[in-house]
């Protein structure tokens, strides 16, 4: 079984004020009655509220990200003062924000609304930030060619405005309309050479995919701008971008042995260009010298332990993790657990795991809660861990739960078909794992139902889940070789089962399971003596199994070698076959 890594977001509640109101019989307030009768709180609606509170919470709102949340604060706001200038402004710069298509309508209108005493009453720099946010708005709604000469006629009157300048080249490119694009830059460089206007050089250059000429750019910014660590850290990524790796870590080579403690981003792209190269040593290495830069950072430790666990150095791993967790710890006991730190305690359980400290592991697993980004997967390693120590009922009870919350959680019902396996409860795992078909394709609920539906000995479904994995995967070796043993099995389409599981062997040439099917296709072809050449190859790298065993003993039988064909069925018996009877019988009188 494959070993698999798999947030709700915390929303924010408001409590809204609230009215009691005292219901008495004849319409005098009683004391008796009122303290009898049970209080109704009405919600108050956002427009009723007072303009101190509601500016306030849109405030505190904006300062935790709660965006939309801001929205209606503000909104509310312009509601009970519509004629508030600098509200609308700021509720357009929300909606600008937001990058929701669905709102660009309401933002024109709320820049339509605008009046004209309004702008006649701002300063030179006022209208300009006004005119630029408007143009802004009328890009969001498609209305190019009125964004456009806005700008223009917004430019002529201010030349060195470079956010203006900026935002055309932006339309322009987006029109593909580049010579323009470049014409605008040159000119505004011109005027002022600010290193904003040089970086929209080389994107354009990049968008028009003239690798050389950006590169080229970016090498007469690097001469200008000796200290913009910006510049090598795209040149970088552009080597890279166009395969030339060793340019790209020249580069930040360069710039680190002249910056030192000061290339912090160099140390750590290049750090990660050696991620991307699998030079994992020396990814380790940069990793190393990046922690003293950076105070011993959460993050950093969190990227050499991953680095470690591919590197299969565990124990190094789950240390660097630990040294995460405590650098992500909340600063107060109430506060609960960020994401980083959850994050962190997941990566550190996984190590520990590997290392087979399962009680260490599941008690750092269990520090994630539903809110967690990493909440499901680490529910899954519970699972996996509960089904690999046969704690079966524990691991179904968590996964039934996860299959009712998340049910459009493709790992969810992988592992369940997993646990099914393990239980051998076939029907039940092609009834529950039905609805995940549709979700996505994946590989290994398809396995797992095949499994299953060979054990039901339903062949036209389980061809059928097979042809469908390899469609997608056609180089699944376990696929391959579980299909073409299923075909020799029933002893049909023997060529396609040959074709298949050499296929298979070809990926994992010194799989003795593989080579046990390649041996079952020459047995049921009839070719005996080939088939006992290969089985003995695959008993010599799997000695234990006594299926294998039996099967060597057949192909030895109908190879004339009927000693050796019983020493094997023996050999079979003393592994606990699970059919000693048969077993008993061909030994006593070979194969009928």
């Amino acid at each position: 079984m494959n070993k698999r890594f798999f947030s709700l977001v915390a929303l924010l509640l408001l409590a809204s004020c609230a009215n009691t109101v005292k219901h008495t019989g004849d319409g005098v307030a009683s004391k008796g009655k009122a303290q009898s009768q049970p209080k109704q709180h009405v919600a108050v609606s956002l427009e009723h509220m007072d303009a101190t509170f509601l500016y306030l919470a849109y405030q505190q709102a904006m300062q935790q990200g709660q965006f939309g949340l801001a929205t209606r604060f503000l909104k509310a706001l312009i509601k009970k003062d519509p004629d508030t200038f600098s509200l609308k402004i700021e509720l357009v710069d929300l909606y600008l924000h937001s990058g929701r298509t669905d709102q660009a309508v309401e933002a024109l209108q709320v820049m339509e609304s605008i009046s004209t005493e309004d702008i006649q009453s701002l300063s030179a720099q006022e209208l300009s930030d006004y005119q630029l946010l408007y143009a802004r708005v009328l890009m969001l709604n498609g209305q190019q060619q009125q964004a456009v000469l806005l700008l223009k006629n917004l430019l002529h009157a201010q030349p060195k405005n470079i956010q203006v300048r900026l935002l055309l080249v932006r339309m322009y490119a987006r029109q593909g309309e580049f010579q323009q694009a470049h014409n605008l830059l040159k000119a505004g460089i011109k005027l002022i050479p600010d290193v904003r206007l040089y970086e929209a050089q080389v994107q354009l250059f990049v968008q028009q995919k003239d690798y050389k000429a950006a590169d080229k750019k970016l090498q007469a910014m690097q001469v200008k701008y000796p200290d913009h660590e910006d510049v090598v850290l795209k040149r970088s990524q552009l080597a890279e971008q166009v395969g030339d790796v060793t340019k790209a870590e020249k580069l930040l080579q360069a710039y680190i042995d002249k910056h030192g403690a000061d290339a912090v981003q160099s140390f750590s792209m290049l750090a990660n260009l050696y991620v991307r190269q699998e030079r994992l040593k020396e990814a380790v290495t940069m990793f190393k010298h990046l922690l003293p830069l950076t105070a011993n950072a959460g993050s950093v430790y969190m990227s050499l332990g991953k680095v470690y666990y591919q590197l299969a150095e565990f124990k190094k791993a789950s240390q660097a993790f630990a040294q995460a967790v405590q650098r992500f710890e909340p600063q107060s006991p109430q506060k609960r657990i960020s994401d980083a730190q959850a994050t962190a305690y997941f990566y550190w359980a996984a190590s520990l795991e590997a290392q087979g400290q399962d009680k260490e592991a599941t008690s750092a697993y269990k520090k994630l809660k539903s809110y967690h980004t990493f909440y499901v997967e680490a529910q899954l390693r519970l699972a996996s861990m509960a089904i690999a120590g046969d704690k079966l009922e524990a691991a179904e009870i968590r996964l039934d739960k996860l299959v009712k919350d998340y049910p459009k959680n493709i790992a969810v019902y992988e592992m369940l078909s997993t646990l099914r396996l393990q239980q051998k409860a076939y029907v039940q795992l092609l009834k529950e794992t039905e609805p995940a078909l549709a979700l996505e394709f994946s590989p290994v609920l398809l396995f797992n139902r095949a499994v299953a539906l060979e054990s039901r000995k339903d062949f036209k479904h389980l061809d059928e889940t097979l042809n469908l994995l390899l469609e997608q995967k056609p180089n699944h070796a376990e696929a391959l070789n579980f299909y073409g043993y299923s075909l020799a099995d029933r002893g049909v389409r023997l060529d396609d089962a040959l074709s298949m599981i050499k296929k298979a062997l070809k990926q994992k040439p010194k799989d003795g399971y593989y080579l046990d099917s390649l041996a079952w296709v020459y047995f049921k072809q009839g070719k005996y003596q080939k088939a006992v050449d290969v089985q003995r190859k695959a008993v010599e790298l799997v000695p234990n199994d006594a299926v294998m065993q039996e099967h060597l003993g057949d192909m030895f039988w109908k190879a004339g070698q009927h000693d050796a064909a019983r020493q094997h069925w023996q050999k079979a018996l003393e592994l606990k076959h699970d059919n000693p009877s048969g077993i008993q019988g061909k030994i006593r009188h070979g194969l009928i």
